[in-house]
């Protein structure tokens, strides 16, 4: 499956943080009772083939998988900046031979893994006896940790076959504020 993560960890959690029983009422109100929340997850890379580019088989859909030549795997204790420049090794991979769908298997190649951490502030101030206004902070990605994407894998761009030219979503940051009565 294209959606298949080996490993995944997700964890959330919520911290009620404690209301001020002492001090002034504006100091309760301001200070006491917010919640803190957040979810983090950890996974595995996702999977990923390579594709000739061309309808060599020609069966219609242009999709056909390379012929595998080598070994593909390159050592994973390299810097970012070279996993980056070079994920896969392109040359263990050949245009599939013409009327053939190619000899690589299906999702051969897993991607890189990802980190990332989500974390909420919020706290509701009541207002009245039925009226509730609700402030929420939230940050995804908090840390701004890089998530790589899977490396370009179709042989019919030479200059990019093995290069990662995307990535998540950066830190984003929003607020909001709602209303229950």
């Amino acid at each position: 499956s294209d959606f298949d993560f080996a490993q995944r960890l997700v964890i959330s959690h919520v911290w009620a943080l404690p209301k001020l029983d002492h001090g002034g009422s504006l100091m309760r109100g301001v200070a006491g009772g917010w919640e803190f929340t957040g979810i983090t997850t950890i996974r595995s890379g996702g999977p990923f083939s390579v594709l000739s580019g061309a309808d060599r088989a020609y069966e219609g859909t242009g999709a056909n998988r390379a012929d595998l030549v080598g070994n593909p795997f390159l050592p994973t204790d390299r810097s970012r900046s070279e996993l980056i420049a070079r994920y896969f090794n392109p040359s263990a991979f050949a245009l599939n031979a013409i009327g053939t769908f190619g000899t690589a298997p299906r999702n051969l190649m897993r991607g890189p893994g990802a980190m990332s951490f989500d974390l909420g502030l919020m706290k509701v101030f009541p207002i009245g006896e039925k009226l509730r206004l609700q402030f929420r902070g939230e940050l995804f990605n908090a840390f701004n940790t890089p998530r790589l994407g899977n490396p370009y894998a179709n042989l019919n761009a030479p200059a990019r076959i093995g290069r990662i030219e995307g990535a998540g979503d950066p830190r984003i940051v929003q607020f909001g504020l709602k209303i229950s009565f």
